[in-house]
């Protein structure tokens, strides 16, 4: 058991597994010690700076999150996958101890899966493969089976959820990179590529965001960090001076409510550049070390990370995707009380990482229009349907996660098809081979 949440910790420490992958690949590769040990150190510290970019934006953010809800006079639930994940795990001790089998023996079956099927992608983002895990087991645990049933059955669908995952989004992937040396591990997948679809049918591909034509005085638009400043603390600004200095001083303390939110917005800023820092840091070293396991270990393997590292090729897209996924997401809540009864509050931080994923997709096949559309349609998604399943599910009462729903719709969508657990064995075990057979016939064209 001791080796078991060694190996657990291990997935979960995405920094740790991504400098092993490294590791790997550049032995295989039989590259000297040196550069072994220096594109090991290099992919973590990658990693590293990634994630204290997403950190810091987490951070900066925060405050907007509570004052637009003060300004907007918003009252409901939270939306956090890993909230109410986290809540089932204690509460539930059969879904703690069967997920945490199930998140390691998926993994194993992911990279036979990459290994032996047409489908090559090996899911690398582990706090998304936690959030799946523990959504198989509560799916299994509430059809009645057996822990050993739970385990049996759980694993290889894991297994086959997270090969299939990345699978569906490569077509955008490959589009908005022009390249296919990476795939993206995330269980927003579905609601990003179905904006993005949308997004591209009523989009006009000739527009790009990315190629905005200024007069010679704002060409300063044209840089990243410019761009998203002005528009970062336009928004801060607007909800500081909305709010007034007495609400904004629970967060500012005694700096000037108008500074504090000139501040936040360049705070924001900075993380993003930190972010992008990392993520060029990061690809830099891993996807070079991961040829070697693709020829040598499966050959034609794709690592599978998290959203960020989209961020750096379509920054335009990435802040018209965020912006618009806020008006969904408000747009969301308003159906939802309607329909459902419940509110779930606005996802600040979900609709800048993942509904600007959808921008950057939406753009990629639809032009600027695309990416405001798409991320108008992500940010509906997610807010409609955690309301539906906050709804359908008892508030997730039961398993002591009242007052919290989901904010990954992949996650969502498979405790929706596993409500039968058997059709949503069926529905998995098509999908996957529907995508083998194509993926077959394209290698073959």
């Amino acid at each position: 058991m001791t080796v078991l949440n060694f190996f657990l910790d291990l997935l979960q420490t995405p920094a740790i597994v991504l400098a092993f992958v490294s590791f790997i690949g550049l032995l295989v590769q039989k590259r000297g010690a040196s550069f072994v040990f220096s594109g090991t150190v290099k992919t973590a510290l990658g990693y590293l700076v990634l994630s204290a970019g997403s950190s810091l934006i987490v951070t900066e953010i925060s405050p907007f999150v509570g004052l637009f809800q003060t300004v907007f006079g918003l009252d409901g639930f939270a939306t956090g996958s890993e909230v109410i994940v986290g809540a089932m795990s204690e509460a539930v001790p059969v879904i703690a101890s069967t997920s945490a089998v199930i998140m390691g023996g998926g993994f194993l079956v992911n990279i036979l899966l990459a290994r032996f099927t047409p489908l090559k992608y090996i899911f690398l983002t582990g706090h998304m493969m936690w959030i799946s895990s523990v959504v198989v087991a509560y799916s299994l645990y509430t059809a009645g089976l057996s822990n050993a049933m739970i385990m049996l059955i759980g694993i290889p669908l894991q297994g086959a959820f997270l090969t299939l995952i990345p699978a569906i989004s490569q077509p955008f992937v490959r589009t908005v990179t022009g390249s296919d040396d990476f795939a993206i591990g995330h269980l927003t997948t579905l609601g990003t590529v179905s904006a993005g679809l949308i997004g591209g049918l009523l989009g006009n591909k000739e527009k790009s965001a990315e190629e905005l034509k200024l007069p010679k005085k704002l060409a300063f638009f044209k840089d990243t960090s410019m761009s998203i400043s002005i528009v970062m603390v336009l928004f801060y600004l607007i909800v500081v001076l909305l709010a007034g200095p007495a609400e904004v001083a629970a967060y500012a303390g005694e700096t000037n409510y108008i500074i504090y939110g000139l501040l936040k917005g360049l705070g924001v800023t900075a993380g993003i550049l930190v972010l992008l820092q990392g993520v060029r840091m990061l690809l830099g070293e891993l996807v070079p070390a991961f040829k070697g396991i693709s020829d040598k270990l499966v050959p034609n393997a794709k690592p599978a990370l998290d959203v960020p590292v989209l961020f750096a090729y379509a920054p335009n897209s990435l802040m018209l995707g965020f912006i618009f996924a806020v008006i969904g997401m408000l747009v969301g809540m308003l159906a939802s009380s309607v329909a459902f009864g419940v509110v779930p509050l606005v996802s600040i931080i979900g609709a800048f990482f993942t509904g600007g994923v959808s921008g950057i997709f939406g753009n990629a096949r639809g032009g600027r229009r695309g990416a405001m559309i798409a991320g108008l349609v992500y940010g509906f998604e997610l807010i409609f349907l955690s309301g539906f399943t906050y709804m359908l599910f008892g508030h997730f009462a039961a398993v002591g996660a009242e007052g919290t729903g989901h904010d990954c719709i992949d996650a969502m969508l498979l405790m929706l098809g596993m409500r039968n657990v058997w059709i949503g064995i069926i529905l998995i075990v098509a999908a996957f081979i529907l995508l083998c057979v194509l993926q077959s016939r394209k290698k073959k064209a």
